[in-house]
This record gives C-alpha cells, structure tokens and sequence, in this order.
C-alpha cells in the first residue's frame, strides 16, 4: 500500500523537514529569549543612566545656585573691610568738628586736617590705593592723566606735565581717576 499524502514516510525529507522544525522552532525560541533579556537588561541600563543624569543635573544646579548666592553675599560685603578701615577716619572728623571754632586758631585746625588726611592716605594706601600726581616735565601719559588744558612753557620738553591740577588715583596698578593735568603745547 501506499503512502496517504499526508502521511510523510520515515524517509522522506518531509519527515526530516517536519524534525527539523521543533528544533528550529527552539533554537528561534531561545534567541528571542535571549533578545528580550538583552532588551531589558539594554533598558535597565539606560533607565540607570537617565537617573544618573537627573541627579547630576540636580547637583549641578543646587552647586549653581550655593555659588551665586555666595558671589551675592561676597559681593554684598566686599567693602566690608574698606568700610571698617575708614571708621577711625570718620571719628577723626567727628572729634574735628566737636571742637568749638571760636576758641581754637587756624594754625591748629589746619594741623588737625592734616592729620586726618594723612590717616585717610594711609588707609587708601593699605587697600593698595595710589595717588597719581606727576611731577611738571614728566611726559604726558593718557593711561594715567587727562590734559585738561595746555599751557606755554618754554622750559618745558612738548607734551609733558607743566602743572598738576587734581591727584588722581590707582587700585593695584589700574586707574580709578587719571590726574588731571596742564601739558605743555607742541613747539
């Protein structure tokens, strides 16, 4: 008898191909497992590292804010130490002018004022204030004076200082106010 169609014989390669098929069907069944474990795992670690990067963002910005409250709170006391500095100052002028204008002379008020003077150069001095004040026929230097005028001078090399009209003032080395000065005209 033979075969039904259906029926595949031990021999025939569709009896070997129908074998095969539980195999394949395992083997595809384990690298979808395989796949979907690796997925997840592929998920897990990107999830960790959105939540790295979240807490790294925070921290930043937490650091960012602590820094420029402090910057605010540096900025708000930087003078702290000037202000202090020139308190003896202010007492001075206080005792100065406590005193009775009708009893003392004008040689010791004076004597008085330059004292306080001195005490405010001193001060401006420790904060690393320096005075500008060229001397007549030293060259004329715009980083460090303005001409407000010039003036014949035949003593006088062209373009330097014949007169020193206001001091002016630098904080460690840059100019805060350029002396004012009369420069003697180009011959």
């Amino acid at each position: 008898m033979r075969p039904t169609p259906t029926e595949p014989n031990a021999d025939s390669p569709e009896r070997e191909s129908a074998d095969a098929l539980p195999q394949e069907r395992d083997v595809l069944i384990q690298e979808r497992d395989a796949l979907i474990q690796e997925r997840n795992s592929l998920q897990q670690e990107r999830d960790s590292l959105f939540d790295r990067l979240a807490r790294t963002t925070a921290e930043f910005q937490n650091a960012r804010r602590r820094l420029d409250a402090d910057k605010d709170q540096a900025v708000a006391f930087a003078n702290g130490a000037l202000i202090k500095s020139l308190l003896p100052v202010i007492d001075s002028f206080e005792r100065a002018l406590a005193v009775d204008p009708s009893g003392g002379d004008a040689a010791a008020i004076l004597k008085g004022m330059q004292i306080v003077h001195d005490q405010w150069m001193t001060v401006l001095k420790n904060q690393f204030v320096e005075a500008i004040a060229p001397e007549p026929g030293t060259p004329f230097d715009p980083a460090t004076m303005q001409a407000v005028m010039h003036q014949e001078d035949e003593k006088a090399p062209p373009n330097s200082v014949t007169q020193l009209l206001q001091r002016g003032y630098s904080l460690h080395g840059r100019t805060l106010r350029p002396a004012q000065v009369a420069v003697s005209k180009p011959q």
